[in-house]
């Protein structure tokens, strides 16, 4: 123990441990500032920069105590002691930081404890006005006698340091519940090895104080624990530090873990509302279109009533018809089961469907087509065709005044063309009615249609 301790009595050797002392928790601080989340919902998130900027902040003042000595003569003695003073000043501050992370954590936990936090700023300001006082009554000379500044050291390790670390080892601990409820329990041990670590860090840098001639520094103090172990105390707050650091970056994968659940979520929500858009197309595009239909188709009914009962028949016949595969397309859009298949071959649906509005549409329809083998066209791309298809026709059935309506398909493996025509009155498209709820979709939704199978609408 005694070759333990001549180690640590080496000048150089205190340096190294007080630099490296003061970078591990600047890396501390760094990692904790970098990679805190302003945005995120969790309760961690609110007062985890507070724990940065502690860890900043210790790590300037552990560095202030070993360039302040080098500087003493470059500066004057006065100039010296001011710095001192604000090397002190700035430690404290650290620890407060440290204290308010704690304090601040436990009220957004518990929102009956909102009132802690209030006090930390009052606690420093206390401190430090007693520190200015002192230096002015004398009490404290940091020009001549650095060691009267102890009893202000003990004063914010015991009241910062010890109670901060304690107070911000049990606010971790309350997070669990809390992570556990959002099914973020990797994180849980993590958090509980840097509760471990602050505990830690609360025996020896707020229970091993500098020695003072009043209890309970008086026996427990740096120097003893120096005497009895062979190893500083500064040495155990160091690897309290390097553990918290460590614990600490691996628990905010937690926040990636969140934002990856609110992309998952807003990928979730866009899939529904564009679920909803391509319900709402093929409603327009099949069944309005179909219900359309059947309602020329009796009106032509009441027109035979009086010239053929018999045409009437049959016109009902085939109304009724069309009116089962309308319930039958409803049935399949609530059970999402409306699918084109592909082991049909586009010219052979198309031809269906042209037999189907043949018998909707008060029109004459017809199709020229050249045979395109079952499965070059997907049976995604083979719904949306037959839909746009449908839809022209319907349009030019209602507005153009049309005699004839010509569909043509021509293709091969590496493009399709499908025009549909009439020889009706014809509209100008940039001045057709711009799309409104539930009103005028019908051009809107064929071009999209053309879009999303990575093709091109024009008319």
């Amino acid at each position: 123990m005694s070759a333990l301790r001549s180690i640590f009595e080496l000048e150089a050797n205190q340096i190294v441990l007080n630099f490296a002392h003061g970078l591990v928790f600047f890396l501390l601080g760094f990692a904790v500032l970098l990679k805190s989340k302003r945005w995120s919902d969790l309760t961690l998130a609110k007062s985890l920069r507070w724990l940065g900027v502690f860890g900043v902040l210790n790590a300037f003042g552990d560095w202030g105590s070993i360039f302040l000595p080098i500087q003493e003569e470059v500066f004057s003695a006065e100039v010296s002691g001011i710095l001192w003073v604000l090397d002190i000043a700035v430690t404290a501050l650290s620890y407060a930081f440290l204290l308010y992370f704690g304090c601040r954590l436990a009220a957004d936990t518990r929102h009956d404890l909102y009132w802690i936090p209030r006090l930390v700023p009052a606690l420093y300001a206390a401190w430090l006005l007693a520190l200015i006082v002192a230096i002015f009554a004398g009490v404290v000379d940091p020009v001549r006698d650095l060691g009267s500044f102890r009893p202000f050291r003990v004063a914010y390790l015991y009241c910062f340091a010890f109670g901060g670390s304690i107070i911000a080892a049990w606010a971790l601990y309350m997070q669990q519940n809390g992570l556990r409820y959002l099914g973020l329990d990797n994180s849980v041990p993590h958090l509980r090895w840097v509760g471990i670590s602050l505990v830690l860090h609360a025996f020896a840098a707020g229970a091993i104080v500098p020695e003072i001639g009043v209890l309970p520094a008086g026996e427990m103090n740096d120097a003893w624990f120096f005497v009895s172990t062979g190893i500083p105390a500064r040495l155990l707050t160091g690897i309290s530090g390097a553990i918290m650091a460590v614990f600490i970056t691996i628990s905010m994968e937690v926040f990636d873990e969140e934002f990856q659940r609110r992309i998952d979520e807003a990928r979730r929500v866009r899939a529904v509302l564009d679920e909803r858009v391509r319900i709402a197309r093929d409603l327009h595009d099949g069944i309005i279109q179909t219900l359309y239909a059947l309602g020329l188709g009796l009106e032509g009914v009441l027109l035979s009533l009086d010239t053929s009962k018999e045409t009437a028949k049959a016109e009902l016949r085939s109304i009724m018809s069309s009116l089962d595969k309308a319930i039958k397309d409803v049935r399949g859009y609530i059970m999402n089961l409306k699918t084109a298949h592909e082991d049909v071959s586009l010219d052979e649906q198309l031809r269906l469907l042209v037999r189907q509005l043949q018998r909707e549409s008060r029109v004459p329809v017809r199709l020229r087509s050249e045979p395109i083998g079952a499965g070059i066209v997907s049976g995604e791309a083979i719904e949306n065709i037959l839909l746009i298809v449908r839809e022209a026709v319907s349009n030019a059935s209602r507005h153009a005044r049309a005699s004839e309506i010509n569909i043509t398909l021509v293709g091969d493996e590496r493009a399709i063309n499908l025009s549909v025509a009439d020889d009706g009155v014809g509209f100008d498209p940039s001045e057709a009615p711009k799309p409104s709820a539930g009103e005028h979709q019908g051009l809107e939704n064929m071009r999209r249609r053309a879009e999303t199978i990575g093709g091109h609408l024009s008319i």
